[in-house]
């Protein structure tokens, strides 16, 4: 082997490796193989929204609520650093389990749960969730800066899951099928993976594959097929407008609420950001 070529082998195995380490860090230990492929998967496009025109009917918080085709639940609200908590959650226990959690993922939780289980043969864990005021600031006193301030995590609203499978928690979480298989297809029950490998920039919290946010349908089948974190999609979302995404019609509203003429159902939640996010199912 020549000097030049051996030299040029030793220049890309030093590359490689420094690729490598520099991913380890990013990362935090997460298969660097799984994020490439989901990476790729994704590209591929999915679930979108398009603005379209919609003839709405004025309509008020009050009307909707006295509406049985529309519910309220508390899946969409923003909460971080910028915009801290404000409602009292709506807390319910998981099955008679101790757990505790917003009242509206019972039920994809128990989904998404059991799927894994089928699918594994193990039960999906739930390390934290709900957290008072006074848990909320143990864990800041236990993690330091890892832990959000009070007020600014989704876990005192009960919309946040730090989920695992036996022997696999964490940064760990990825690396058996289970968590891989949660972190590709939890947005089809409804849950985001919150802090994402592609997120930091934006939310200032590194890649957490073991942190699951509900949001609801169709919301988190949009959010992740585009790559966006929950910032990003709720910002996106201009006041007033209309959105549409498959059967669903979608308007994210601050100064007068507007319903289309008919729908099926729909799911209002407040966005905590001083507006309501409505979701119309608009059915066959």
């Amino acid at each position: 082997m020549s000097g030049k070529r051996r030299a040029a082998l030793i220049l890309l195995s030093a590359l490689a490796a420094a690729v490598l380490i520099a991913g380890v860090a990013i990362y935090r230990g997460a298969e660097i193989r799984f994020i490439l492929k989901d990476r790729i998967e994704k590209l591929g496009g999915g679930a979108e929204l398009t603005e379209t025109e919609v003839s709405g009917v004025e309509t008020s918080l009050e009307s909707l609520k006295s509406d049985p085709r529309v519910s309220f639940d508390q899946s969409l609200m923003l909460i971080n650093e910028e915009h801290l908590l404000k409602t009292e959650p709506e807390i319910a226990e998981y099955k008679d389990s101790g757990v505790m959690m917003n009242a509206c993922i019972t039920s994809a939780y128990s989904e998404l749960s059991g799927e894994v289980s089928e699918r594994f043969g193990e039960k999906l864990f739930v390390s934290s969730s709900f957290r008072t005021e006074e848990e909320q600031r143990q864990a800041i006193a236990e993690e330091g800066k890892k832990a959000q301030s009070v007020g600014a995590s989704e876990h005192q609203a009960g919309l946040a899951l730090d989920v695992y499978v036996r022997y696999y928690a964490g940064e760990a979480f990825l690396k058996h099928e289970a968590g891989q298989w949660v972190n590709s297809n939890c947005q089809d029950y409804g849950f985001i993976i919150r802090y994402p490998y592609y997120g930091k920039a934006k939310t200032g919290i590194g890649y957490e594959p073991w942190h699951i946010r509900y949001v609801g349908l169709p919301h988190s089948m949009i959010i992740a097929d585009g790559m966006m974190t929950l910032e990003e999609y709720i910002e996106g979302l201009e006041p007033g407008m209309f959105y549409e995404c498959g059967e669903y019609l979608i308007s994210r509203q601050t100064d007068g609420f507007y319903a289309p003429a008919e729908f099926e159902s729909a799911v209002v939640s407040p966005d905590n950001t001083g507006g309501y996010i409505l979701t119309f199912r608009l059915g066959e």
